[in-house]
Parts: structure tokens; C-alpha cells; sequence
């Protein structure tokens, strides 16, 4: 049976280029690059049309899809594993987004998939459909949240660490800001970088401690690397 989606922003509106998003989530443009081409059963990330020709590309899906799978590669399963387990539910399911949705979960070794409908869950695996044994670890529960449509709705950035910041749509233009303040990190870097202000000023001015400021430099100048 075919999944409806219901193609809001999140789906649509092209947010970030893979070299921007692999500054702000900590993976590599070369990975990102890699998800989104397509290899056997098409590529395991969306993209959609740049609105300029080196535009921006990827939608918040893209963004939650490759924070999802970077979150199933450190418990240690294999892209294999990963790409089959999700042609496989694409197919099962309809849902060309399934991988962000939260029905997507990791014994450590299988990607699993929850296969109940309204009881408790009932994880089996992607690849097979065969009920999991082992313990289900929750691979990406504390970093992404969900809509009531069961798809992503927000991501935390792991590079930030403790500078809680996150990407939410509904917050400046889908760009990474802070989460308790929602400014726009580009705004923190902006600052320092090209306006010469000082950490300290910079902290007050945004009620921001210096940890937080600094955080957002060190992640920020990997732009240039």
C-alpha cells in the first residue's frame, strides 16, 4: 500500500548544500555526496532542484535522513545493510521517506523497523522482515524529534554539543540557530569572523555564555577547512 506524504517545507524547500550541512552535522560533504547518489535502489537521501544553479539542495528531510543515518552508522551497521533495509521498507511501505520517519530503530546490528500499527511495538528487520531478538536501541531518539505525522520535525547538531543548537523549520528559514534564543549561528559567526567582535562582546550582546560562542567559532570555521 502506497504512503501519502504530505509534501509541507520540509520535503520542499531546499535549506542547506551538502558542504554546509556536513559543517553543521559533522559529516563529511564527500558522505553526504555519496548518500545522495544513487546506487542499486537509488539513492538513500533526498535532494531536490537548487533554485541557483550551486544553490542549496537539501530539504529538512535530507537533513534528518542523513542525521538518521549518521546516528545507525555509529552503532555499527554496515551502508549495505542500511541501503537494503531501506529499499526494501520503501517498497514494503510506499513511503519514499521512511527512513525519517520514527518507525526506523537499530538492534546494533540490523536496522529495524517497527512493524506494529496502533500496540506496542514490534520491531523486525528491515532487510528480511523477521522479528528482532536482541535489545532495540532507540539509534537516534535524543537527537531528532518528531511531528505528530510521525516524521522529523527537529534535529539537534551534535558538533554543538552543550550549545543546544538545533534545525527546525519553523525557525530562522530552516538555518541551525539556538534553541532557547532561536539566533541564527551564521549571525554568532558573522560577527566574529567579519565584523571583529570579540567573544566577550559578542556573549553579552546575545545573552550567550563564552562557551557557547566559541563552540559555535570552532564549528563555523570549518567552512573554510
Amino acid at each position: 500500500m502506497t504512503t501519502v506524504v504530505e509534501r509541507d517545507g520540509r520535503f520542499t524547500a531546499p535549506l542547506l548544500t551538502a558542504s554546509a550541512a556536513g559543517v553543521h552535522m559533522g559529516i563529511s560533504a564527500t558522505t553526504i555526496k555519496e548518500w545522495l547518489k544513487a546506487a542499486g535502489d537509488g539513492p538513500v537521501m533526498h535532494s531536490v532542484r537548487p533554485e541557483s544553479p550551486h544553490g542549496p539542495r537539501l530539504p529538512f528531510v535530507a537533513l534528518a535522513e542523513a542525521q538518521i543515518l549518521r546516528e545507525l552508522r555509529n552503532t555499527g551497521l554496515t551502508m549495505q545493510h542500511i541501503r537494503a533495509g531501506v529499499a526494501r521498507l520503501r517498497e514494503q511501505t510506499g513511503d519514499e521517506y521512511v527512513l525519517a520517519t520514527n518507525m526506523i530503530a537499530t538492534d546494533g546490528g540490523e536496522l529495524l523497523y517497527n512493524a506494529a500499527s496502533k500496540v506496542a511495538p514490534e520491531w523486525v528487520r528491515a532487510r528480511d522482515g523477521q522479528v528482532a531478538i536482541r535489545q532495540v536501541i532507540e539509534a537516534v531518539i535524543k537527537y531528532v524529534s518528531y511531528a505528530d505525522d510521525g516524521y522529523a520535525s527537529r534535529l539537534v547538531l551534535r558538533p554543538y554539543g552543550a550549545a543546544d543548537v538545533i534545525i527546525d523549520p519553523r525557525f530562522g528559514f530552516g538555518q541551525p540557530v539556538f534553541q532557547s534564543s532561536k539566533i541564527k549561528v551564521e549571525t554568532i559567526a558573522d560577527l566574529f569572523y567579519g565584523g571583529g567582535e570579540s567573544v566577550e562582546d559578542i556573549a553579552d550582546e546575545y545573552d550567550l555564555s563564552t562557551d557557547e560562542v566559541e563552540v559555535v567559532l570552532r564549528v563555523m570555521a570549518r567552512r573554510a577547512a
